[in-house]
């Protein structure tokens, strides 16, 4: 086997091996593992062969791995969910059954640094830290519609202040009204793979950094995203535009060499951008000082 990918996933690393020959997919996460083949023999011949080595229980078809939960519908759609595991985030946090609310962060909502004040600061971080780390494995795991507000949550785990603990708790009050969202995988002759990508111009209000977000979808079921600050301040918001871009360009030629090592026939991913002046510069970069 080959390793051919590991990603970091909040608390979590997974890696996923790949036997060519057979093509058997291993995902492996410390002392969990779960299988899959084209074929029940080719499973059984692997599972005998760890099972040479190791000490292994068998829990048979897959059904929990690493808190999310893997269903399997009549038509064959595979759904994957977590919300088991926002049950138990929430009686952690003594919110089992707080009023949920529509949205992760109001639209708008802008939280600024702590300043020297010590007051505007939490007296313990831990618990902000805790939750943060809780809810951000569910926005990396499952929950795309959770990237920017933890993307946001983030920025503050040096020195969490009382704003922010409010904006955290929010966010739990929006996931407590829907844990059961998750994500519906649909088989198709060809998969189809698209993207998005968008930025901001200059809304991080501390460094007037701006954020790149994007997603990629396959059969209209999101499979990889990202929301986060950008590295660089952009002049302009076609700068801003055009460095999104490229942080999802960037994702899609990943994607497309796991397709050829996963043995996944993908019609060519096309990336959609509102912004005509990162396309025109995509199409045609100039040089310039920047």
């Amino acid at each position: 086997m080959a390793l051919i990918h590991s990603r970091l996933c909040g608390p979590r690393t997974a890696s996923l091996k790949v036997d060519k020959k057979g093509v058997i997919l291993a995902l492996v996460h410390v002392d969990d593992m779960c299988i899959a083949a084209k074929s029940q023999e080719l499973i059984d011949q692997i599972k005998k062969a760890i099972g040479g080595l190791f000490k292994v229980r068998d829990l048979g078809e897959i059904k929990v791995f690493l808190g999310m939960e893997v269903g399997r519908r009549e038509n064959g759609d595979i759904t994957l969910s977590q919300a088991g595991y926002v049950e138990r985030i929430m009686n952690v946090n003594g919110l089992g059954s707080v009023k949920p609310r529509g949205l992760p962060i109001a639209v708008g909502t802008r939280v600024t640094p702590a300043t020297e004040d010590a007051a505007e600061l939490l007296g313990d971080p831990t618990p902000y830290r805790a939750l943060v780390g809780e809810l951000n494995y569910l926005a990396v795991s499952t929950r795309p519609d959770l990237a920017f507000a933890l993307s946001v949550l983030s920025r503050f785990m040096a020195k969490p202040t009382k704003a922010a603990m409010g904006m955290a708790k929010g966010v739990l009050r929006y996931v407590a009204g829907t844990r059961n969202l998750g994500l519906v995988f649909r088989r198709r002759p060809e998969e189809d793979i698209d993207g998005y990508s968008d930025s901001d111009w200059a809304g991080d209000l501390d460094t007037r950094r701006s954020t790149t977000g994007y997603v990629f979808r396959i059969n209209g079921t999101a499979i990889s995203w990202s929301s986060q600050l950008q590295r660089t301040v952009a002049a302009s918001s076609v700068e801003a535009e055009y460095q999104a871009l490229s942080g999802a360009v960037r994702e899609a030629l990943w994607l497309s060499k796991l397709c050829d090592d996963l043995e996944v026939v993908a019609s060519p991913m096309r990336i959609q951008v509102d912004s005509q002046g990162a396309m025109n510069l995509g199409n045609n970069p100039v040089t310039s000082s920047r």
